[in-house]
């Protein structure tokens, strides 16, 4: 911050602080006038109180008329004068009312209980403020009467905005005043002067060491730039050896420099291709054990299975058969169909894909997979919805690959929600592709497991409950007919699981692209049962 600014900000400082003391004397001066004012209409009202009790006890209601015009026309502060004449308890039998500039009104009443007014204030947006004070008036004879009245703040109001228009003014004309004359001293006295020692300087820092600041004054300005010119002639005098120096250091500092980011950038290069190749690597591995683990799976235990299985199922057509052991030859008929369903999708899993291209009606393939999927289910778990855009129609694609999808999808669904739960499916065209979402309520994915949930044998589920293939297939499948799947969870929220297709099929040819980045080399997956 320059010098030049620091004193503007102290005129400036002392100007609001000008301010601030007038604004606090009017706020004051406000107050007070006010309360003088209040007081002088309180006084004013208990003055016309006093003079209505004189009013003859045989006066009717217009002679108390005007009685308050008089009062209205003598005081130009009241804006409305209103008496309740009571002549049964406290019951009003008459209203006189006197507004100014209007004409006055005399209303009686049926009997009913009038509430006080009491003292209130009221004011609109851009009104003069109102002020209403209710008296009690004991009129002559049996009668009493209560007065209300109203009266304004506008003259005061008026004189009060008139006074703090003038101060305004007054403390707007003092800043510019005070900022000018400070500039100006600013200017001559110290901003001129500096300005010559700041351009000598820059001139220095440019490596003119032969620059000079002329002395004009004996003051503290003129002692600095006697103190500048004696700094100037030492530095001189080592220049030429600093200079040398400093070139011969910073030409070695920078080859070294430079020597260094090379090799510090070839070396993270490095790391990061040797990271990549890890991952690469150990995904190849477990493709290339799951291709072999699934030969040998089909060789020698899909025969020995399949007599097993044949032997259970013949020993489950006997009908003398003991409801203890038919119940457990059933158990055990569901396992080797289960070990056998994972022993061909093992296989499957190393076949290559070729998807077929037909015209399918995706409302009933995806009606085809919920049954597939309750089929399976020996108790309901949660409700299912389907709702397909009635403007769909048809879609070229492999109607057994994408019904896996949606199956699997399904699955993972009901198993993560509860009895309670509800899974919503839907389908919908969007431009020249076709989306389907899959969404339950459950537990949702945490981010952690979200990152990798559709990498092979990955698996969110207990032990014994999941392959860690079944969203791995998922994505591979959707790659082959030419589409994307992407999912978006949060822990508690449920998950949605997009799938979003070409409308006219998978280009010929090519699988399409993926929502993953998966390596050419790698075997593509089938359908593994179960929530990855």
């Amino acid at each position: 911050m320059t010098i030049r600014t620091k004193i503007w900000l102290i005129a400036v400082s002392v100007a609001v602080t000008v301010g601030v003391a007038s604004w606090g004397r009017m706020y004051l001066t406000r107050n007070r006038i006010f309360k003088d004012a209040q007081a002088s209409a309180e006084e004013l009202a208990h003055d016309i109180a006093e003079d209505l009790k004189s009013v003859e006890a045989d006066a009717d209601d217009r002679d108390l008329e005007e009685k308050l015009l008089g009062y209205l026309n003598r005081h130009s502060r009241i804006v409305r004068l209103d008496l309740y004449v009571y002549r049964e308890a406290s019951t009003p039998s008459s209203r006189i009312a006197a507004p100014r500039g209007d004409r006055p009104e005399i209303t009686r009443f049926a009997p009913f209980n009038r509430q006080p007014l009491g003292f209130t204030k009221a004011q609109g947006a851009g009104e003069t403020q109102e002020l209403p004070i209710e008296l009690p008036v004991d009129l002559k004879g049996p009668w009493k009467a209560t007065l209300v009245m109203r009266w304004t703040l506008g003259p005061v109001e008026a004189m009060l905005k008139t006074e703090e228009q003038i101060s305004i003014i007054f403390a707007i004309g003092f800043v510019v005043v005070l900022t000018f004359v400070s500039g100006l001293i600013t200017d001559r006295v110290v901003g001129k002067p500096l300005e010559v020692l700041a351009g000598a300087m820059r001139d220095v820092e440019k490596g003119d060491l032969s620059r000079r600041v002329p002395v004009e004054t004996v003051d503290e300005v003129g002692r600095l730039s006697q103190g500048f010119n004696r700094m100037l002639e030492r530095l001189s005098q080592a220049d030429a050896q600093i200079r040398a120096f400093n070139q011969r250091l910073a030409a070695e500092i920078e080859k070294a420099t430079h020597d260094l980011s090379e090799k510090n950038a070839t070396l993270a290069q490095l790391n990061r291709l040797l990271n990549d190749m890890r991952r690469d690597n150990a995904s190849k591995v477990r493709l290339a054990t799951l291709g072999q683990l699934a030969a040998q799976l089909a060789h020698e235990i899909g025969t020995p299975l399949s007599s097993v299985s044949g032997h259970i199922q013949l020993g489950l057509l006997q009908r003398d058969l003991p409801p203890a052991l038919r119940e457990r030859l059933e158990v055990s008929a569901r396992e080797v169909e289960r070990i056998s369903k994972i022993v061909r999708d093992y296989l499957d899993s190393t076949r290559p894909l070729e998807p077929e291209r037909e015209a399918t009606e995706l409302p009933r393939l995806l009606e085809e997979a919920v049954e597939l999927v309750r089929g399976t289910e020996s108790v309901p778990r949660a409700t299912v919805s389907c709702d397909v855009e009635p403007a769909l129609g048809a879609v070229v694609t492999d109607a057994g690959l994408l019904r896996q999808i949606v199956v699997n999808l399904i699955s993972n669904a009901l198993d993560a929600v509860d009895k309670e739960g509800h899974v919503a499916i839907t389908a919908a065209a969007e431009d020249t592709d076709v989306l389907i979402t899959v969404s339950d309520t459950g537990h949702g994915i945490a981010p952690d497991d979200l990152r990798r949930i559709f990498e092979p044998f990955y698996t969110t589920k207990g032990r014994g409950k999941g392959t860690g293939l079944g969203l791995a297939i998922c994505r591979q499948l959707t790659a082959a007919l030419g589409g994307t799947i992407s999912v978006q969870s949060q822990p508690g929220q449920g998950s949605t699981f997009y799938v979003r297709l070409p409308r006219d099929g998978a280009p010929a040819g090519g699988t399409g692209p993926s929502s993953t980045s998966t390596s050419t080399t790698q075997p593509r997956l089938r359908l593994a049962g179960g929530r990855a």
